[in-house]
């Protein structure tokens, strides 16, 4: 239904222009409707120059923008990054460096120089960890250790 109102409308559109015209030559004076649809064709076509203009400006920023401000800005950034991380670095280093555990005698340092005291086999390990097996209580302790070696 639809499709045949669409149809209809078309066609007697069509029909008024070329009687609009046919009247407009017998008269050679231009109708309302031929002149304000030369009118507005005009206006149509400028707009439609606008926005192709637009449309082409635009592209060639963006294109400009993506392949070569991006690029650029990205590896600013990444520089101004990597220096401030290694500003930082080198001051947390420093402060690590000048720390007051480290300066202690009970600090880090003096643990890690009896930790390799110990590993050298220069020191002693105070602390006592008894072999608690469950068959112990029972047998006794290093009974088990005796069967093992006599198996």
């Amino acid at each position: 239904m639809t499709l045949i109102a669409i149809f209809a409308v078309s066609g007697l559109a069509i029909l008024t222009l070329l009687v609009t015209k046919s009247l407009e030559r017998k008269r050679k004076r231009p109708f309302f409707i031929l002149a304000a649809i030369s009118r507005s064709d005009i206006h149509i076509r400028g707009l439609y120059h606008k926005a192709v203009h637009f449309y082409s400006e635009g592209k060639e920023k963006i294109s400009f923008f993506f392949k070569k401000q991006i690029p650029i800005h990205s590896k600013n950034f990444l520089n101004k990054l990597l220096s401030f991380l290694r500003e930082k670095r080198a001051q947390y280093i420093d402060n690590m460096r000048n720390s007051k555990l480290l300066k202690k005698s009970d600090g880090i340092s003096e643990f890690f120089k009896n930790m390799s005291d110990v590993e050298k086999g220069n020191g002693e390990i105070n602390d006592v960890y008894e072999d608690t097996r469950p068959n112990d209580r029972l047998v006794g302790q290093g009974s088990q250790d005796d069967k093992k070696e006599l198996e």
